[in-house]
């Protein structure tokens, strides 16, 4: 999406799609720019690695307060991380 502007065309027409559908979408933002170009394409919320590894349920917590994710979730509403 980043390399060609014709993957930005289809990730938008996903996303429209899915809304019209009245679901929500959640896209995997692989790095910074990705998560901010999937926010201007009207994404709903980003996973991914980038963000943070797969961990135990009990753990969540701790990592949310240590991550720095919850000020990212206050300053960048229209894309929020998928917990």
């Amino acid at each position: 999406m980043e390399k060609n502007e014709n993957d930005a065309v289809i990730v938008r027409s996903t996303i429209d799609l899915a809304h019209n559908l009245g679901l929500r979408v959640t896209a995997k933002g692989g790095n910074p720019a990705v998560w901010d170009a999937l926010g201007v394409l009207g994404c709903d919320q980003s996973q991914g690695y980038w963000m943070g590894r797969p961990m135990p349920a009990d753990k969540l917590a701790t990592w949310l307060q240590e991550s720095g994710w919850s000020r990212q979730i206050i300053t960048a509403p229209q894309l929020q991380p998928a917990i």
